[in-house]
């Protein structure tokens, strides 16, 4: 069952020529990492603000820095 979801597809030539096969380009990872990580930090950024006004203690990445 594993080896189905693991099975490369044979290589054919398109017209003669090798095509590579679609990957992710540089384009590609930094749109993940404006669409995916920057909003996952700016939420734990807030989220660790909220602790350190409700607890009085600094919890976040930002404690480093002010110390």
């Amino acid at each position: 069952m594993i080896k189905r979801f693991f099975r490369s597809t044979p290589h054919v030539l398109i017209l003669g020529y090798d095509i590579p096969s679609p990957r992710l380009t540089r384009q590609g990872w930094l749109l993940i990492f404006l669409y995916l990580g920057l909003p996952a930090m700016f939420i734990g950024g807030v989220l660790d603000f909220i602790v350190q006004i409700i607890s009085g203690q600094c919890m976040g990445l930002w404690c480093l820095f002010l110390k």
